[in-house]
């Protein structure tokens, strides 16, 4: 027997935890727009520092484009210089050809439970729909929906969560730089065609405060400097996370960790 139990306690009980941490999200030292491999890695990097890390994912599940790997073949390709954050992840790999070989649902799942065991707060079904500006004009924060109300057009007034610095992570659609784009703040000249090798380090060269309280990584990069996108390799995204962890960091004041960041 599975022994008794009550269909209120569960509910009760899902209810008390998830908004706890939801009111402990709504102010935090970054916001990781976009739960993909860059915005994963810069997310448990920071965390790992003891910083207050909130990622905000619009799909159900996180792990961004690695999921159905290349063509829905469920293996991606990472460049061997990034043996060291496969095994930070604890992720099994190959190699063969000089490169490395993953199993994608794998990858996607150990940056997931990496992210998550490092204290980041993992929202999923958080849609984007601003900006927050603070009183100097900076990126403070964003504005945010339920991904239903957004699919289904409803007019559902969102809530908005503070933080020291947002980093765009969303990649092909760059949601949050978009944001600041059809206001005239600033432009995107859009990806460019395939080419893996211009593509990875443009990435990585990318990936830089692009507006005050605004980092950028992974294909949002592509967006804002017209660099080619690269398909399934993935070493880039995971270089570009660790760089914009490092930019933040360097943006941050002297981190001072709290029983909550180190949970």
């Amino acid at each position: 027997m599975i022994g008794s139990f009550s269909d209120l306690d569960v509910s009760r009980l899902i209810v008390r935890d998830y908004f706890a941490t939801l009111e402990q999200a709504l102010e935090s030292e970054v916001i990781v727009v976009g739960g993909g491999p860059s915005g994963l890695v810069a997310a448990y990097t920071l965390a790992e520092q003891g910083r207050k890390v909130v990622v905000m994912e619009k799909r159900m599940t996180p792990g961004g484009g690695i999921w159905g790997g290349g063509k829905g073949f469920n293996r991606v390709v990472l460049e061997r210089n990034t043996a060291e954050i496969l095994a930070e992840i604890g992720c099994q790999y190959a190699e063969a050809d000089g490169y490395l070989v993953v199993s994608s649902v794998g990858f996607a799942a150990s940056l997931i439970k990496k992210a998550v065991d490092s204290g980041v707060i993992l929202l999923n079904l958080f849609a984007l729909e601003d900006v927050y500006f603070d009183e100097k004009r900076a990126v403070g924060g964003v504005v945010v929906n339920d991904s239903a109300y957004k699919q289904t057009g409803l007019h559902v007034d969102p809530l908005t969560f503070r933080s020291k610095l947002v980093i765009d992570s969303t990649g092909h659609e760059a949601v949050v730089l978009n944001c600041l784009a059809r206001r005239g703040i600033i432009a995107l000249k859009g990806e460019d065609t395939m080419n893996a090798q211009l593509g990875e380090q443009g990435v990585v060269d990318g990936t830089r405060e692009v507006y005050p309280g605004l980092i950028i990584t992974g294909m949002a990069c592509a967006q804002f400097h017209g660099t080619p996108r690269m398909g399934p390799i993935f070493g880039g995204m995971l270089l570009s996370g660790k760089k914009g962890a490092r930019l933040a960091t360097e943006k941050l004041s002297p981190c001072t960790p709290t029983s909550t960041q180190a949970r």
